[in-house]
């Protein structure tokens, strides 16, 4: 009798045993299921949030466009219109409520193609000393060329590996937030409002004078006149007018390079890039649109779109 009970108890013990298992088993998978199934509706969530705030900031720009070429619309006043589209939006009532920066093109050098001499001519009249600007231009050299043999002050892969970073793209900048990879450019702030990764004629109206002052013929009192008809509010006229006030020597050195400048400036922004950015849900997911427009007589067509999120 005795053993029939102990080996009952046995049996309850070991069936007792074998309930918690299933029982921790069961808790365990469940926790995992709702673990699994809580980053799936997360992911999801965040998926919705990012495509709503996609359509907001597409809204923007619709909203944008269409105040642009409102304006456009109007013959007496379309090409000063054109000139100002920042000024346009900051004003404008349609666009109220969102985030929107319009920047022209023709304002930055595009250091894909840009050569060493006006490189290193950039940096130094934005006040890069001349050693520094030295080692610049080598390293941003070094950065788009296709070898990995170092110029005499620039910086190769086998630099950017002994410092634990990434290595030269060798090849042309895919955008100027890369800038901050070359070596020495932290060092030196600002340099994504002088230098592009796109070839634009430059805007003579609204370029930096840094830029300006890399331009073939530009001298010093070229530099001054032009800053002196931008104080003044005045639009800058073509680069005839420009050498019409300037002394004998200035002209002659302005004129020498004549059909150059042609080719390398304009008197009205080719181009303006308008980036909106807008926000949605909770927690919030952002997503930034960007479209490059072109005037097509009284529209404001889209030639490029661009989507960070």
């Amino acid at each position: 009798m005795r053993s029939l009970l102990q080996d009952w108890r046995a049996r309850r013990g070991f069936a007792l045993l074998a309930v918690l298992l299933v029982m921790v088993s069961a808790f365990a998978l469940g926790a995992a299921f709702s673990m699994t199934t809580n980053g799936a509706l997360d992911a999801a969530r965040n998926r919705v949030n990012l495509s709503r705030a996609a359509w907001l900031a597409e809204g923007c720009l619709e909203r944008a466009r269409a105040s642009i070429e409102n304006a456009l619309s109007d013959n007496h006043g379309a090409s000063a219109a054109w000139r100002a589209v920042d000024s346009l939006l900051a004003q404008s009532p349609v666009v109220s409520g969102c985030s929107l920066e319009a920047t022209p093109a023709g304002t930055r050098l595009d250091v894909n193609s840009v050569s060493e001499n006006r490189l290193r001519a950039l940096l130094q009249a934005a006040g890069v000393s001349a050693e520094r600007a030295d080692s610049l231009v080598d390293a941003f050299m070094d950065w788009r060329d296709a070898d990995n043999e170092p110029r005499p002050l620039g910086a190769e892969r086998s630099w950017y590996e002994s410092q634990q970073r990434p290595g030269p793209r060798n090849g042309p900048f895919a955008s100027t937030l890369e800038f901050a990879l070359v070596r020495g450019v932290t060092e030196v702030g600002g340099l994504d409002t002088l230098l592009g990764v796109e070839r634009e004629r430059i805007w003579l109206d609204r370029a930096p004078l840094a830029v300006i002052a890399t331009l073939p013929g530009m001298s010093a009192e070229a530099l001054i006149q032009l800053a002196q008809t931008r104080k003044a509010g005045k639009q800058i006229g073509d680069l005839a007018a420009i050498a019409d006030g300037l002394s004998q020597a200035g002209k002659e050195t302005l004129m020498a390079h004549y059909a150059e400048l042609i080719g390398l400036t304009t008197t009205v922004p080719e181009a303006w890039r308008v980036a909106a950015k807008a926000v949605s849900g909770s927690p919030s997911a952002s997503s930034t649109v960007e479209i490059q427009l072109v005037r097509a007589g009284d529209r404001a067509a889209i030639v490029r779109r661009r989507i960070w999120q």
